[in-house]
């Protein structure tokens, strides 16, 4: 991304659209401004092309969009050359365990606001981190950190509350009735829909029929089915997944998420789509036809994709051990937040011996 190309971002709650103004049409705007953002070339997330606009913020709100030479304003920044943008949204975050941090730093999330994210929705693959939901919405209420949160229902989560230590198997009719009861109960308490991780356990072992019982319990609430499909490419996770004998497909993968936005109606996304090992080179064509396919024919089926190069990992590596920063801290007492991180591992670089 160029100098010029580098965004402004608005970190603001939006309640409501804001019109799109016409090329020489005035914005009705009030007489007083906390913020005015001037000259930049708008993107409002309609889909519509960007506009030269102002943008000008009153009480915590987008007041108006358009010509606003001359306004008062208690700020003004000149966006001139650059993007004015809504907050992003983050639909799968593993943030969890920072947002709940004891350290206000981490809080405070630097690195997703910085970048415009100012929404992130959490307990994606099917695992919730806090069950009930009420408890998980509880803890973050009651932290100050920066951004904006969704909770989901994670599947995996409900299954082994369920099923214990007995779920390699499709589940009874009995144990989907309880997880029905435990889905329900996440969206009443506010959650924004439900998560799956078809190619983690327990998930691996429930059927298609089990997961559109528990899409249908989210339905009512106009919730939303987030699912890491069973299959990505080669190599997989774990062997067999499902319940099958043999392993499913990349194509099968895709075409269960769609069968269950179809079959109840809600609205489905295909969690970071990808085509993973030289096996299936070639084949994100034909993902790509299911999914408009589908479309086509009225099912709310989408997809999201990560921003960067996939290297296979487990998602357990990473490039700071934890040995290099003193080692991991004791659970309690704060003493997280009392660490300076950077000057530990400034120590470590300094020891010849530490390597």
């Amino acid at each position: 991304m160029t100098k010029r190309a580098l965004a402004v971002f608005i970190w603001l709650a939006v309640t409501s659209a804001v019109p799109q103004l016409a090329e020489g049409q005035e914005a009705d705007r009030p007489s007083h401004f906390d913020l005015v953002i001037t000259g930049g070339r708008v993107i409002d997330g309609t889909g519509n092309p960007w506009f030269y606009a102002d943008v000008g913020i009153r009480d915590g709100m987008i007041a108006a969009v358009g010509r606003l030479a001359g306004a008062d304003a208690v700020r003004t920044i000149d966006a001139r050359g650059k993007v004015v943008v809504p907050g992003f949204i983050d639909l799968h975050s593993h943030s969890s365990g920072a947002l709940s941090s004891e350290d206000p730093r981490r809080r405070a999330a630097l690195n997703l606001v910085s970048q415009g994210v100012t929404t992130v929705v959490l307990n994606p693959d099917g695992f919730s981190r806090r069950m009930p939901i009420a408890r998980h919405r509880r803890q973050l209420q009651e932290l100050n950190f920066a951004p904006n949160v969704v909770l989901l229902v994670g599947h995996n989560t409900v299954r082994q509350r369920v099923m214990g230590d007995d779920a390699r198997r499709p589940a009874t009719p009995a144990e989907v009735a309880e997880m029905r009861r435990l889905v329900r109960r996440g969206m009443e308490d506010g959650a924004l829909g439900l998560s799956a991780g078809l190619e983690y356990p327990p998930g691996i072992w429930s059927t298609t029929d089990e997961l559109v019982a528990l899409a249908e319990e989210v339905v009512p609430f106009g919730g939303i089915y987030i699912a890491h499909e069973r299959s990505a490419g080669d190599p997989m996770w774990y062997w067999p997944s499902q319940y099958d004998a043999t392993p499913p497909t990349l194509l099968d993968a895709t075409r269960e998420t769609i069968e269950i936005a179809e079959r109840t109606g809600i609205r489905a996304v295909t969690t970071h789509i990808k085509v993973r090992g030289g096996r299936y080179w070639g084949s994100s064509g034909a993902v790509i036809q299911l999914i408009e396919r589908a479309r086509a024919r009225g099912v709310e089926i989408w997809a999201d994709q990560y921003p960067y190069n996939s290297t296979g990992s487990d998602g357990r590596v990473v490039l700071i051990p934890p040995w290099a920063l003193g080692g991991p801290p004791r659970r309690g007492g704060g003493e997280e937040a009392k660490r300076d991180y950077a000057a530990i591992l400034r120590r470590t670089l300094d020891d010849p011996e530490a390597a």
